[in-house]
């Protein structure tokens, strides 16, 4: 309530008040409504479960206007509510069709992932109505355990490679997922990947432009190459951006290279000339050739005309960055992020280069690219762009969190599940501002929400993420287990005692 008076103080459209807004005042208004009823004739709802109750009521009243109308709801979906989602008013909306088809035949899973995912699912929501437990279905399980975390990766990495090489599996049809995705799990398995030769690539939708290595570096050399922003990097920042740019530099080279040659105070680059000739010697003066292109390319853009933020961002990528000798020449996933980097960019000055915040002196340019950085420095631009789940495709291993991977809702041969024994498979997210159960219509009103609720919850979402995942895999599901986990501490997860008590009951049968 608190959250929602401040909107309306400070005249702020939430996600709640923007649909509320719409359902209570425009829908009713009879220009609105004729112009959306005249204007679109056919509908195709999918995963009507994910929505809320007011948009449930919107397709409710609008339904018979259509001439066509397909609804889609997936039964085994909404892994996660939020935002207001309700399962149960979604589902109702199968009264209004003329016809109800149920789609229930899986044309991805064996027999044996089929088995697997019925024993679980009796296992982690058990069914009072079956009197006899379900056949084991331990045989497309593969465990691969260490004791320590590191040792578990090599595991890891070791068995995608034979997988690859030995068994004839594509890169593209294995995935390594955890429940939570951290900076240092996913450089560690992608590094060890990359050693091993194997092709990978990662999906992180939480993970924002400015977490990004080589967003950070695009930035900072626009900081160094637009001194009228009055943005001054920090050496160390510098340091980083030299590193990803420059091929060969290590970052303790880099350090030293930064801590020679630029002056924070100035944003003054010095050339490679004027370090003392051991020190030249010991950055190598391959790496001072490439400094000084790309030093002398940030000097020359200084004298020059200011361009847009974005075509500047082009203009240093397909000069310089890009080409050969320099960070991004091989490196794809950071020319992947450019372009996230570059198209965030575009949008940006495309809503607001015309609003009298950048009329300035008759240009439409000036301090843009100032905003743009400081915006995304506090979190304001997310910048999730469809460019990443369309790169699905590509020949690579998949390192990504299990709800990143069953969002993109595609079928793999092989799954490695990391941290089986972490409550992340089940545990809420914590939603300060909605409680998504609570708030639902079914809720009766003024029960309390308890640790019984919880729990039961947690055990609903992991049998849906469980399903989900399995429904997505062809052959194996490999089970990685290290006694001491990545943040060092014993884990021992519902999911793994539910796959446990698979595996017991596959050895008694």
């Amino acid at each position: 309530i608190r959250f929602r008076e401040y909107c309306l103080q400070n005249n702020l459209l939430d996600f709640s008040l923007q649909l509320e807004i719409f359902s209570n005042i425009l829908w009713p208004m009879d220009v609105v409504h004729a112009y959306l009823t005249r204007t679109y004739r056919h509908l195709i709802y999918d995963n009507v479960e994910e929505d809320s109750p007011r948009a449930h009521d919107i397709i409710r009243a609008w339904l018979p206007e259509f001439e066509s109308a397909l609804l889609i709801y997936d039964e085994g979906g909404g892994y996660r509510h939020f935002l207001g989602s309700d399962p149960f008013t979604g589902h109702a909306l199968h009264e209004l069709c003329d016809e109800q088809l149920m789609l229930d035949e899986s044309f991805v899973m064996s027999e044996n992932i089929t088995n697997l995912a019925s024993s679980l699912e009796q296992i982690i929501l058990p069914d009072p109505a079956l009197s006899e437990p379900e056949a084991a279905g331990g045989e497309g399980v593969g465990i691969i355990a260490a004791r320590f975390y590191p040792e578990l990766l090599d595991a890891v990495v070791a068995e995608t490679k034979q997988l690859v090489e030995v068994s004839g599996v594509s890169p593209t049809d294995i995935v390594i997922i955890s429940p939570f995705l951290s900076d240092a799990l996913r450089f560690s398995v992608m590094n060890r990947l990359e050693a091993a030769g194997i092709p990978t690539r990662s999906h992180r939708p939480s993970r924002t432009l400015r977490d990004e290595p080589a967003s950070q570096a695009l930035l900072t050399l626009a900081a160094l190459a637009h001194p009228e922003w009055n943005i001054h990097p920090p050496r160390f920042d510098v340091a980083y951006a030299f590193m990803q740019s420059i091929e060969g530099l290590d970052l303790v080279r880099a350090q030293l290279l930064a801590e020679i040659v630029y002056r924070p105070r100035e944003l003054r680059l010095s050339t490679f000339d004027e370090i003392d000739p051991g020190v030249q010697e010991r950055i190598t003066f391959i790496v001072g050739n490439r400094y000084t292109t790309l030093r002398e390319w940030l000097l020359a853009y200084r004298e020059g005309e200011e361009l847009p933020f974005d075509h500047f961002l082009r203009k240093l990528f397909g000069e310089v960055l890009s080409q050969p000798g320099f960070g991004f020449h091989t490196d794809f996933d950071s020319v992947r992020v450019a372009s996230s980097l570059v198209e965030s960019v575009r949008h940006f000055r495309q809503s607001l280069e015309s609003t009298y915040l950048f009329q300035v002196d008759n240009s439409r340019f000036p301090h843009l690219g100032k905003e743009y950085i400081q915006m995304l420095q506090d979190g304001v631009i997310a910048a999730s762009y469809v460019e990443g789940w369309r790169s699905q495709n590509k020949d690579a291993v998949l390192v990504a969190p299990a709800h990143t991977f069953l969002m993109m809702n595609r079928p793999v041969t092989a799954q490695f599940w990391l941290d089986v024994g972490s409550s992340g498979w089940h545990q809420r997210l914590a939603q300060p501002l909605t409680h998504p159960h609570v708030l639902t219509r079914e809720w009766e009103s003024g029960r309390i929400w308890t640790d019984a609720d919880e729990v039961e919850t947690s055990r609903r979402a992991m049998s849906r993420v469980v399903s989900g995942l399995l429904h997505r895999c062809r052959e194996r599901v490999y089970l990685c287990l290290a006694e001491l986990g990545e943040s060092g501490f014993e884990q021992r997860g519902d999911l793994l005692r539910a796959f446990q008590r698979v595996l017991q009951s596959t050895e008694n049968s």
